[in-house]
């Protein structure tokens, strides 16, 4: 007995074997409670997320396991370091070690509930950012881990009085011939910030106009590209910091199609059939209920040149289809032509007549057209 009292008070680094020995006991009783923790209250909590409809539990409870199974390791040193007499050095180091580790964990918690948490915020990001959410949600979630990462790192440093901000300014200075190596891609990416979320000039499907691209079909955004569709059926890939450099005209946006023609009639007709075209033409497009009565429509006689007098015709059609309006513009075009003939007078085209001193008719020029009268030498 005398024995194993003497063994038991024995010292070991300032610390006896009876301390030691009542420390190995509360890891271990901790150990066992982090046992019985998985195998009761997480087991039944999982059991209980796969009867839900949604797996976003499945996942928060499968985030969270291991940092909760994680604090019985930290609550057991706890306690061990309570039950034994440490120096002074030695308890505020293993003091810091606690709280260091508190503090990663706490940080280490919130890293793992990023994913599972961030599909409770695609709703509002499909609204805000449209095509490019997923791209968007994948950014941010990157930028608040790293966030999340050095924040801990932050904590954990802070534990032992360490002043982490000088280290970040010199990794800073370090990084800035990176920075101006990436500039051209931190252009582009604020320029899809600029287009796609900010301004919303363009969305998937939308026919634009821009002196970098031409014209074509937006088939596909990013947030530091854009892919149009040429009317040719080629691609073309164009940084947004390109696009966002100059005007863009987005046609898809139209209100309505305009229809915008002359008609050059021949000198011939007289101002009797003038009044009466005009007339008829105006009558044809009110009645057609393809046009919008709405905006704007105007016919009128508007230039004298040198081969006709011209008609023009401005208005503009309910439909935006492309197909549906150039079908109304043809049948349109016919209707004019038939209304042009019925009045009989016709179309004019580029033509000359050379007058000739004593005669009474004016002559062909050698291609067989009729000309502006000239007088001869």
């Amino acid at each position: 007995m005398d024995e194993f009292k003497t063994v038991w008070n024995s010292d070991f680094f300032g610390v006896t074997v009876g301390e030691l020995a009542i420390a190995a006991i509360v890891m271990f009783l901790f150990i066992l409670m982090r046992k019985f923790f998985a195998q009761t209250v997480i087991a039944r909590l999982k059991r209980w997320a796969k009867l839900t409809e949604s797996d976003v539990d499945d996942q928060i409870i499968k985030a969270l396991q291991q940092p909760l199974m994680f604090l019985f390791f930290i609550l057991g040193l706890s306690f061990a370091v309570q039950w034994i007499s440490f120096g002074v050095h030695a308890e505020e180091t293993l003091i810091r070690i606690i709280k260091s580790l508190i503090a990663f964990t706490i940080f280490w918690t919130g890293f793992r509930l990023v994913d599972p948490i961030s599909i409770f915020f695609d709703r509002l990001l499909v609204k805000l950012a449209g095509p490019v959410a997923n791209e968007v949600k994948n950014y941010l979630l990157k930028f608040l881990k790293i966030f999340l990462v050095g924040s801990g790192v932050v904590a954990v440093l802070a534990q032992w009085g360490i002043d982490p901000w000088p280290y970040f300014a010199g990794i800073g200075v370090l990084s800035l011939p990176f920075a101006f190596a990436a500039k051209d891609t931190v252009s582009n990416l604020f320029g899809g910030v600029k287009l796609i979320l900010i301004d919303r000039v363009f969305q998937v499907g939308d026919w634009i106009e821009a002196p970098s691209i031409g014209q074509g079909t937006v088939e596909a955004i990013t947030l530091s590209t854009v892919k149009i569709r040429k009317f040719s059926k080629a691609v073309q890939v164009v940084p947004n910091g390109v696009i966002a450099n100059g005007p863009i005209t987005n046609w898809t946006r139209m209100s309505n199609r305009r229809i915008k023609m002359d008609i050059g009639l021949v000198y011939s007709t007289t101002s009797e059939q003038f009044e009466r075209i005009l007339d008829r033409l105006r009558t044809f497009i009110a009645d057609d209920d393809r046009v919008d009565h709405d905006v704007i429509e105007m016919v009128h006689v508007v230039a004298f040149n040198a081969s006709s007098i011209d008609i023009n015709l401005y208005y503009f059609t309910k439909t935006k289809d492309w197909v549906a309006w150039r079908g109304i513009i043809e049948e349109h075009m016919l209707a004019f032509m038939k209304i042009v003939e019925e009045e009989g007078s016709s179309f004019a085209f580029p033509s000359q007549s050379i007058y000739i001193e004593g005669a009474t008719e004016p002559m062909l020029d050698p291609l067989g057209a009729l000309a502006q009268p000239q007088e001869s030498k």
